[in-house]
């Protein structure tokens, strides 16, 4: 099975004056037993003006509870995916406006453990004729592909390990939460969900946003959930209800708290000018 993760977007990590690397899909996720090999093509293209040269390596890569993300050197991690693959070509020339195919393949070893693993390909691109005098740095960019394989038998689970409050310290301010989820499965998951706040007859009087994330495997994600009014002082229920990606089953988490001080709606955006195109 192949399905693209949408989440984890390309890594630009770098600035190339007058050329844009790509490469498509940036993300991808398969399932194999272990033993089996895999095989996938990459599209690299320069969409900028001037030829670049291109060189492939791998890495691994993590998240922080932030969502802030850590890249390491190939088999750093104990669900590693890098030291099953292998690329070609390692280096290769792209002319202006030019694309090219780029080919790994992942080798999974017999004693595959199950769950997820994953690694990154990064891509880093120079101009191979620079201005004399201008610093090679400034004509680099690195992209980064990132995979993923699934290795069955796979087990989906979760909880809500907290929520903490973080009142406003200004009436225009808005009411902070942070719901803290943790991946107890073997498996990459897609987090989404919704943040709900009950008056003291059960009704539902606010909502607010909860951010998608993806929760890797066994790690520990912090989401952030802004609250704003208007809502008026009393006692109230907020409830983070989420799902990671099991259609049939949620988990949720409950904290009651009191507003203490009336909180404000969210700013008026009316008579504020837009900026020039």
């Amino acid at each position: 099975m192949k399905r693209i993760f949408p989440l984890l977007l390309p890594l630009a990590l770098g600035a190339l004056a007058q050329s844009t690397l790509g490469v498509e899909p940036p993300v991808l996720l398969e399932e194999a037993k272990p033993g089996e090999s895999l095989t996938q093509t990459l599209l690299v293209h320069n969409v900028g003006t001037r030829p670049v040269r291109v060189r492939v390596s791998l890495g691994d890569w993590t998240y922080d509870p932030m969502g802030k993300i850590q890249f390491l050197p190939p088999g750093t991690l104990k669900e590693s995916a890098s030291p099953w693959t292998a690329f070609s070509p390692a280096e290769f020339l792209l002319g202006a406006k030019e694309s090219r195919p780029l080919t790994y393949t992942l080798t999974l070893p017999k004693d595959a453990a199950p769950g997820t693993h994953w690694g990154v390909l990064f891509l880093e691109s120079e101009d191979p004729n620079p201005p004399p005098g201008v610093p090679l740095a400034i004509f680099r960019v690195r992209m980064a592909h990132i995979f993923y394989v699934n290795v069955p038998p796979l087990k989906t689970s979760g909880r809500i390990t907290g929520i903490v409050p973080s009142p406003p310290q200004r009436p225009q301010d808005p009411f902070r939460f942070a719901l803290q989820y943790q991946n107890t499965g073997n498996t990459a998951q897609k987090l989404s969900g919704r943040f709900e706040v009950r008056d003291a007859t059960g009704k539902k009087v606010a909502e607010a946003e909860v951010e998608e994330v993806v929760v890797l495997p066994g790690q520990v994600r912090v989401l952030p959930v802004a609250l704003v009014g208007p809502l008026p002082v009393g006692n109230y229920t907020a409830l983070a209800i989420l799902n990671y990606g099991d259609p049939a089953k949620d988990v949720a988490a409950d904290l009651p708290f009191v507003l203490r001080a009336p909180l404000a709606p969210p700013p008026s955006r009316e008579g504020e000018k837009g900026g020039t195109p």
